[in-house]
C-alpha cells in the first residue's frame, strides 16, 4: 500500500492500457506513479515520473526530467521502496519550491 501523504489524485491509467495512476503533489512539483496490469505477480512494478504541474487548480502536468531527483523514468519493484523514495521526494520538492521563490521572476 502506497502512502497517502500529498496524494492529489488516484485514477485509471489515462493511456487506456489498464492499471492505476497515483499523482502526488507538493506545490508545483509532484510524482506520477503508474502500475500496469501484469500476468505474473513477480513482474508487478511501479513506473515513476517527476512531474511539474502547469496549473494550481487542475491535474495538468508535464514530465520533468530537469531535477536532481530524477532525469529519467524510475522503476520500483516494491511498495516499500517506492514509499521510501516518495518521502525523500516530498522533502526535495519543498526545498525546490523554496529555492525557486528566491529566484528573480521573469517579466
Amino acid at each position: 500500500m502506497l502512502i497517502q501523504d500529498n496524494l492529489f489524485l488516484t485514477r485509471a491509467d489515462p493511456s487506456g492500457h489498464g492499471g492505476i495512476q497515483f499523482l502526488y503533489r507538493v506545490k508545483d512539483y509532484g510524482l506520477s506513479a503508474l502500475t500496469s496490469p501484469q500476468e505474473e505477480i513477480s513482474m508487478i512494478h511501479w513506473e515513476v515520473e517527476v512531474i511539474k504541474f502547469t496549473s494550481p487548480e487542475t491535474a495538468d502536468f508535464e514530465v520533468c526530467h530537469a531535477t536532481e531527483l530524477a532525469d529519467k523514468t524510475l522503476k520500483f519493484y516494491t511498495d516499500k521502496s517506492l514509499n521510501e523514495f516518495l518521502q525523500k521526494a516530498f522533502q526535495y520538492f519543498e526545498e525546490l519550491n523554496s529555492l525557486e521563490k528566491m529566484l528573480p521572476q521573469e517579466p
